[in-house]
């Protein structure tokens, strides 16, 4: 089953967004910045956004805590889980002595919005390098056709002071990254 993701890039303040949102009745609930490092011994040209994620080791730290929590752990030598700021360089040794690659090192700031009722939360990310994004995804429409789950998606963004339309196309974080140049399609997560 494949969930759909909307990332849609913004162009005005966060103050704008937070305003707009707070005056629909959401609540900004949670904080934190991230600092992702992802490494790979693939080839990532002509992947989806989805498929680079799959393909990359993906250490992460949020709030510029003592270490990095290990994802999507694809080399079975080395089956670790954290490593800590110390241990950072002879992790990265090892990952290059089986072929593994730096292909991005991203920081971003996450604001989670929140109203009573919601089973999921409106994300605004400022990622350095790309801006200001909103994300969105929802398990109630996991089980819909794709198409739906999206249009789902927008219908309930403009519910929260919005103005997307269907054929807007939302930014993929990786491949622009990777590409160095603005890359769109309809599912942030496909």
């Amino acid at each position: 089953m494949l969930i759909v993701e909307v990332g849609f890039k913004l162009d005005k303040t966060l103050e704008y967004y937070d305003k707009i949102l707070k005056m629909h009745g959401l609540e900004n609930d949670f904080n934190c910045e991230t600092h992702d490092i992802y490494y790979t011994k693939d080839n990532l040209n002509e992947l989806t956004e989805n498929e680079m994620k799959q393909k990359c080791i993906r250490l992460r730290n949020v709030n510029f805590k003592e270490g990095y929590k290990v994802e999507n752990k694809l080399l079975d030598s080395l089956n670790i889980d954290f490593v800590n700021e110390n241990e950072l360089l002879d992790f990265e040794n090892k990952l290059k002595e089986n072929g593994y690659l730096k292909v991005f090192d991203t920081k971003k700031k996450d604001h989670h919005y929140y109203k009573e009722g919601m089973n999921t939360k409106v994300q605004l990310q400022e990622i350095d390098d790309i801006g200001l994004l909103v994300y969105l995804d929802n398990s109630n429409y996991y089980e819909l056709p794709l198409e739906e789950q999206r249009n789902k998606l927008i219908d309930e963004l403009n519910s929260y002071g919005f103005d997307f339309k269907y054929t807007d196309l939302g930014l993929d974080k990786l491949r622009t990254l990777y590409y160095q140049e603005k890359k769109y399609s309809k599912n942030q997560n496909g």
